[in-house]
């Protein structure tokens, strides 16, 4: 349970490791009821950003490269086995950045990459600014965006030590853009929500960063449908097919 990946149920066994990435100001634990639904092949590693839950006395991280070179220092353990990555939102764009890094360093992973409800890591001004905003009005924003339990957005006590490192993977968001769109020969899937606000063609920009156009798939819901049991089930059986 210690370090950067969380393994919630170890799997000696398995044949691939499924390497996830949370949104902004998410945690491992959003990956924890993937856990039950997976085949027995497929082993789950979630990525816990510093400064919370286990990582908490840790700094948290403020840009892209200081995410990359955490991670990367995590998952050196873990390249035995062929890599399935999944990031959302904010966790996608960190996926790229993984999936770039261990491409150029290693071509024989990852085998798959999927990438959740975000727009191409090259597009500009991605996000509606908030990161700037003081404590009460982000929050109320947090709350409009939906993603996060009311009873957590509501706790002022939690949200005082949680309000830090949640506007920083915001404001990383907002002022993100890849400076390379180089071919990766890695299959991709994007994923949607159908209800999201990110465009059909904001989508297929996905497929400049790849030798192979990615597949795009679309669920019910928002930006936020992977809480949603349902479609849960339908894109991990999509994910492990």
């Amino acid at each position: 349970m210690r370090g950067r990946f969380i393994c919630y149920q170890p799997n000696p066994t398995a044949e691939v490791n499924l390497v996830c990435f949370p949104f902004a100001g998410g945690s491992a634990a959003i990956f924890h009821p993937w856990v039950a639904q997976l085949p027995r092949h497929v082993q789950l590693l979630a990525y816990q950003p510093p400064g919370r839950a286990q990582r908490m006395a840790e700094p948290g991280c403020i840009t892209m490269q200081e995410y990359i070179e955490d991670i990367w220092g995590g998952l050196q353990g873990h390249l035995e086995k062929p890599l399935i990555l999944f990031g959302h939102s904010m966790g996608a764009l960190i996926a790229y950045e993984v999936v770039r890094k261990l491409h150029l360093e290693n071509p024989h992973v990852p085998m798959k990459a999927f990438f959740s409800a975000a727009k191409s890591p090259w597009k500009k001004n991605r996000a509606k600014l908030i990161s700037h905003l003081n404590d009460d009005e982000f929050i109320n924003e947090l709350k409009r965006k939906g993603g996060f339990p009311e009873e957590i957005l509501n706790n002022q006590e939690l949200m005082a030590l949680c309000t830090p490192f949640i506007k920083s993977d915001y404001q990383l968001v907002e002022q993100y853009s890849s400076e390379e769109t180089r071919q990766l020969a890695v299959p991709a899937t994007v994923l949607a929500g159908l209800e999201d606000e990110i465009s059909e063609q904001e989508l297929a920009e996905w497929e400049n960063g790849f030798t192979e156009s990615p597949d795009i798939h679309h669920f019910p819901g928002g930006h936020f449908f992977l809480h949603e049991h349902a479609v849960m089930n339908e894109m991990i059986a999509l994910i492990t097919r």
